[in-house]
């Protein structure tokens, strides 16, 4: 049972790679691709940052915690989910 779930997982991997060698990417799909895994990283970053920057303003730093780099790093952890769901989602069509 299991050997016949395999083949066809086999099968259905060995035809999306021969679609996607006879679909050639041009210049501009690559630049898309590449545009927009850099939005998906850089806003949640950004929105972080700024975030980040207003709590220190309006809280304050208090007993040594930086909210601007607190943010940062959380943005960073959601920009690069953002890019693995996006592309797996993207691979998995």
């Amino acid at each position: 049972m299991e050997d016949n779930k395999f083949s066809k997982d086999i099968g259905k991997s060995a035809k999306e790679l021969m679609n996607a060698r006879k679909e050639k990417g041009t210049f501009f799909h690559y630049a898309y691709v590449l545009g927009v895994g850099g939005w998906l990283l850089a806003l949640p970053i950004v929105g972080g940052a700024y975030l980040g920057k207003y709590l220190d303003k309006k809280i304050g730093v208090s007993g040594g915690i930086s909210w601007t780099i607190t943010f940062i790093i959380i943005g960073i952890a959601v920009g690069f989910f953002n890019l693995w769901y996006t592309f797996l989602k993207r691979s998995q069509k």
